[in-house]
């Protein structure tokens, strides 16, 4: 069961790697963010660097994947294996190719960004087949063969008190800080489109359902989402600043075999 906890509490954690980083929450809880690279394992950032970037980087302009200055690898437990990720061309165009077996992992990239400035997300991605069994909404089913995950900052101590303890036995098991908020897109296999999902442990990761079951399967299928009208839609208020952004092939609970492939992740402004 503790496994299991610490797939999508310590998952969301690991995105930023943001232990004692202000990016979590400001000191003395004033909700401030850190402006530096956010160090692997959650180490103070280091002065003197290249800030974050405002952006992700496209997968068909990079080279490798992963790799020390774009997407980085996202273990989640040292007893998961992990999700094979690798740039293929497919149509001509770059993209990545996920290939989980029984695995849970994913690729990361840190940012620092306001959202509102680029609220539009745009994306594609693509399954063979969908997840027999699988759940988002069930704690010992929850796979997907696609998901995006989103992590934001804010003021922990805002919090209600409950959420703040859950928040320091986070820290406490995992020797990670959550982030204040994460939201995932996520491909399930009954929840109808638009469903939310709240995750068991805690309020502060919750799932939108874009796509339901087995129609679309083996299509490339593309999306475009307002991430700030949704964070707004399932948390009742505006989001903080961007500090993460990961896609997640898992199979891990199913003990299944799953491909995917990921096109490019565009942040845009909104029309005016």
């Amino acid at each position: 069961m503790r496994v299991i906890w610490v797939k999508w509490v310590g998952l969301a954690a690991v995105l930023i790697g943001c232990a004692g980083l202000v990016a979590c929450a400001g000191p003395g809880g004033s909700g401030s963010v850190a402006t530096g690279p956010l160090a692997e394992g959650g180490a103070p950032p280091v002065t003197g660097t290249r800030p974050l970037a405002q952006t992700v980087a496209l997968f068909s302009t990079s080279e490798k994947v992963p790799s020390p200055d774009g997407w980085t690898a996202w273990q989640f437990h040292s007893t998961k294996r992990s999700t094979r990720y690798q740039l293929v061309s497919i149509d001509q165009e770059r993209v990545v190719e996920a290939l989980a077996d029984a695995s849970v992992s994913g690729l990361r990239f840190r940012l620092d960004a306001d959202p509102r400035n680029r609220p539009i997300f745009e994306w594609r991605w693509r399954v063979d087949a969908t997840l027999d069994g699988a759940d988002v909404g069930d704690r010992s089913a929850d796979d997907s063969p696609v998901r995006l995950v989103l992590a934001f900052a804010g003021d922990v101590d805002t919090l209600p008190i409950e959420e703040q303890m859950f928040f320091e036995r986070v820290k406490l098991l995992g020797g990670q800080d959550l982030p204040y908020a994460t939201l995932m897109y996520v491909w399930d296999n009954r929840r109808a489109a638009e469903s939310l999902v709240v995750n068991p442990h805690t309020t502060r990761i919750r799932k939108i359902v874009v796509e339901s079951g087995a129609q679309g399967v083996r299509q490339w299928r593309s999306y475009r989402r307002d991430i700030v009208a949704d964070f707004e839609r399932v948390y009742g208020k505006a989001p903080g600043r961007l500090i993460g952004v990961a896609v997640v092939t898992d199979s891990d609970n199913t003990r299944q075999k799953i491909r995917a492939w990921y096109g490019d992740i565009r942040m845009l402004e909104r029309n005016p």
